[in-house]
């Protein structure tokens, strides 16, 4: 169950980072296949394509995926992490930055 979150987690982050400049969308998106990969007919075959469009992006994940792989409390702490920020990203992009500021700064001042 969590991996199945987590990967789901990595592809919205990885469509979000397809729209905005700071994240980097296929390499978020890859790292999502590649953990739904083990369970998912569909993204085996989308990994497939992928690795053939994206080669240097692949090896990354692979690498990473050999690393990361025995470790799940570490994998839940990333995805933890992930989903906060995605969290407090879409509360700036409701908001808008200048509003967010506007009520936040006022706590931070004091």
């Amino acid at each position: 169950m969590a991996q199945s979150v987590l990967g789901w987690t990595f592809l919205v982050l990885g469509v979000l980072g397809l729209l905005l400049p700071l994240l980097q969308g296929v390499l978020f998106i890859v790292i999502g296949l590649t953990i739904l990969s083990t369970r998912n007919a569909f993204a085996r075959r989308i990994l497939s394509r992928l690795e053939q469009k994206y080669p240097d992006i692949y090896a990354k994940v692979e690498r990473l995926k050999l690393r990361f792989a025995s470790s799940k409390p570490l994998l839940v702490a990333i995805g933890t992490i992930l989903m906060v920020l995605l969290g407090v990203g879409i509360y700036l992009a409701v908001l808008g930055f200048k509003t967010a500021y506007a009520k936040i700064a006022p706590m931070l001042m004091g």
